[in-house]
């Protein structure tokens, strides 16, 4: 005890001696450490307590992390703790977080190589938590964009949406508001909550994207046309078809002159302006623009990939919907294949595959294999999306519909 105290009158002595020469911004925080003392100097018995307490604690912390340190230097600092003396032990610690962080930094490198390579492979599931394991690790823009984007293309759209908030936090941050990497991170979010249903928090992060797109990119750029496709599929999604159908066709024009007509992302736009002529009931305009979308694909991405899929569950639909259902059914099982392959049978577009498919088998009298397919399919979209979702209750009704004809 009298130790303690010699030692937290010395500390106090040498405090003031700082306080007399600190500038008036430092003076507080001096006059709050030698209250402080004053405190334990009057009443020793539970700061000794406490400081052989947090004494002891570091020290166990040292011999915990301190591998590679060094016995003398563990030993240096030991001795000086019990002096009131932190420094010692403050720099070893210090050297042992900045190595750790190292070693952080390096394990996240790792997870987004592996991302990279599942990326690659078209392993979207396998890509989605390696490079969710990395911005976990090393959160930046690069991480948090890949984590995102493949979480969402695995059909996890509620992770989605917390890495892409983050990811817009950080683009904010280093680039500011005005900045065309800030206009993809927004984008990004409001493409997962639209995923999610939730129409009414996306549109205004589609329009700020937009936005800033036409102030640093122009009007003339490929990044716009996808601002104004995804802004486009929102009004279609909420059936403001008029407002959405003019901007699909200046998309698709700016991809003309941009990226030619084989690119995936000119699919992608013939596809959507596609599914909202069938959606207006214009049969013969959408038919050729699927066909062309899929065809696209077909030479750009091949025909194993997830996206291959989608255009021939659309195609199939558009066929299912004019009464060709011999055309449509293998398009719809030839869907149903790939996405087992490369999405698994717990991803949301595989529901809405099994849901159409259930549909073209109950048009064709086909109820007894119609039915578990339904089933299934309602099982995936609440399990993937919960059952409030939009695409759910679309299943469930299905469902039910298909359930009360079969009670007639």
């Amino acid at each position: 005890m009298p130790e303690f105290i010699r030692i937290r009158r010395d500390l106090k002595a040498d405090l003031e001696r700082e306080l007399a020469e600190a500038d008036q911004s430092e003076k507080d925080q001096f006059r709050a450490r030698i209250a402080e003392l004053e405190k334990q100097i009057a009443d020793p018995e539970p700061a000794l307590a406490d400081a052989q307490k947090r004494i002891a604690d570091l020290e166990a912390l040292l011999e915990r992390s301190g591998n590679g340190i060094g016995g003398e230097r563990i030993a240096e600092a030991r001795t000086a703790l019990e002096q009131g003396d932190f420094s010692i032990a403050d720099g070893i610690f210090a050297e042992i977080e900045a190595h750790r962080e190292l070693e952080v930094q390096e394990a996240a490198r790792a997870a987004f190589g592996r991302g990279e390579i599942a990326e690659q492979e078209v392993r979207w599931l396998d890509a989605a938590e390696h490079y969710a394991r990395a911005a976990k690790l090393d959160p930046n823009y690069e991480t948090l964009i890949k984590a995102g984007t493949f979480l969402w293309r695995a059909g996890r759209h509620k992770q989605a949406i917390r890495f892409e908030e983050d990811l817009v936090d950080v683009a904010r941050s280093e680039f500011g508001d005005e900045d065309e990497r800030t206009a993809t991170a927004l984008n990004n979010l409001a493409g997962s909550l639209r995923s999610q249903g939730e129409y009414a928090k996306a549109e205004p992060l589609y329009r700020a994207a937009l936005e800033i797109d036409r102030k640093t990119l122009g009007t003339e750029h490929s990044d716009y046309a996808t601002d104004l496709n995804n802004l486009a599929e929102l009004l279609r999604a909420t059936g403001r078809y008029d407002e959405a159908e003019p901007l699909y066709s200046e998309a698709l024009e700016i991809d003309r002159k941009t990226l030619g007509t084989e690119h995936p992302d000119y699919a992608i736009h013939l596809n959507n302006l596609a599914g909202l002529l069938r959606a207006t009931g214009r049969y013969e305009e959408a038919e050729p623009l699927y066909s062309e979308a899929l065809e696209i694909d077909r030479k750009t991405l091949g025909t194993e990939h997830p996206d291959y899929a989608i255009r021939l569950n659309n195609l199939a639909g558009l066929l299912e919907a004019t009464g060709r259902y011999e055309e449509a059914e293998p398009l719809y099982s030839e869907a149903l294949e790939i996405d087992r392959k490369t999405l698994g049978t717990e991803h949301p577009g595989y529901a809405t595959h099994l849901n159409n498919l259930a549909g073209l088998l109950q048009a064709t009298g086909r109820h007894e294999e119609a039915e578990p397919l339904y089933r299934e399919a309602l099982a995936v979209s609440e399990r993937a999306l919960g059952g409030k979702h939009p695409k759910t209750q679309t299943v469930r009704r299905n469902l039910e519909i298909f359930l009360a004809k079969q009670a007639e």
